[in-house]
């Protein structure tokens, strides 16, 4: 499976905005004006898509203009829904239509032009595998009662991805286990996952969420956004940079230890079972990263003492020269528009930095 993004579904927004306010160009006073629907529509999605993919710049812009277009269109929504025929548009409706079609086509084409950077998994023999599970929130991690989450009802705050290559042949002897950083999620480290297994390497990576609602930080569609808000904002105040990064990342180090604790010790206990014959390579980001005392006490628990995968080896992503969005995964493929908008850095279609990175990680693994 190719991963699912938002931006499809932001496309089908801004398409039906467009489609919704071009309408004062060919409705007709017979017809019943039932393109009005599409405005409440689009909220709808908006919601859903927010939802599902958490909050993000360009979904809160997109999600603005349809509720203003939904609030100005709510006439004709309400004589639609009563089947009565189109009246006249008002001057003051006809040209704020057209503001609003002038706003949404804008935002079409910058949407277009600032695309994610996608990789066709076929193209690359590369297959990609999502699973749900129930993972326990604690720093004693309890294998016990992680659980695949199979009925539709049950709980499901961890989604493990599995990125492998399809050609058996090629498949190396190494499993990775991908831990990123809270800032980010695995469809932001897309590309650098894809190009991993493309080489031969079976990588697992997972998102966990404590969907313990008394702390809304914690929640899936609204921690990142969160994060993110705050980070920003706090880097805006500060004249060394570098110096207020090092100290976030420290801060989100203890401040979601146990989130990061009970992913690695997910991963591990995945591995054990899935990949006995492989040896293991963790990678990490920024915030996620453990000190090697660390990865050794949570995978002595799993693999036995003289086996080499109860002291792997590990790479911090955030270390290499040429990854320039440490914390935030590959943003320059994934997530365009704020790569450029907040952290000044371009759309980047030739890929450059998750192949280096990928360069990188071989060689750390086979060195």
């Amino acid at each position: 499976m190719q991963i699912l993004t938002p931006f499809i579904g932001e496309m089908l927004v801004l398409a039906m905005l467009v489609f919704l306010d071009a309408r004062i160009f060919f409705t007709r006073h017979t017809r019943h004006d039932a393109l009005a629907i599409l405005a409440p529509l689009s909220v709808i999605v908006m919601i859903l898509q927010m939802l599902a993919w958490g909050i993000r710049f360009s979904g809160i812009v997109i999600f603005a203009l349809a509720l203003i277009t939904t609030i100005f269109n709510y006439r004709s929504i309400v004589r639609f829904s009563q089947g009565l025929f189109v009246d006249s548009y008002s001057a003051k409706f006809f040209i704020a239509s057209i503001l609003f079609l002038l706003v949404s086509l804008f935002l079409l084409v910058a949407d277009i032009a600032m695309r994610p950077v996608h990789l066709q998994t076929k193209k690359y023999n590369v297959q990609v595998k999502r699973e749900y599970f129930s993972c326990p929130i604690s720093n004693d991690f309890s294998e016990a009662n992680f659980n695949e989450a199979i009925e539709v009802f049950d709980r499901r705050n961890l989604t493990l991805y599995t990125f492998s290559n399809e050609n058996i042949s090629t498949q190396k002897n190494t499993i990775i286990l991908f831990v990123g950083d809270i800032c980010a999620e695995t469809l932001n480290y897309e590309p650098y996952l894809i190009l991993l297994a493309r080489a031969g390497y079976t990588v697992l990576a997972a998102d966990l969420y404590d969907d313990n609602f008394s702390d809304l930080r914690n929640v899936k569609f609204l921690r990142r956004f969160f994060l993110l808000a705050n980070f920003l904002q706090g880097e805006k105040s500060v004249a060394n940079k570098i110096a207020f990064r090092e100290k976030a990342q420290n801060a989100r180090s203890q401040e979601f230890s146990k989130i990061y604790n009970c992913t690695y010790n997910a991963l591990a206990c995945i591995a054990k079972n899935r990949y006995a014959e492989k040896g293991v390579f963790v990678v990490c980001d920024s915030s996620s990263t453990l000190p090697t005392e660390n990865l050794d006490a949570i995978f002595g628990k799993y693999f036995s003492s003289p086996d080499a995968r109860a002291f792997p080896r590990s790479l911090d992503l955030a270390s290499i020269a040429d990854y320039v969005t440490p914390g935030f995964g590959f943003v320059a493929q994934t997530n365009p528009v704020f790569a450029k908008i907040f952290l000044g850095v371009a759309r980047d279609k030739t890929l450059f930095a998750p192949s280096y990175c990928v360069y990188a990680t071989r060689k750390k693994i086979e060195n």
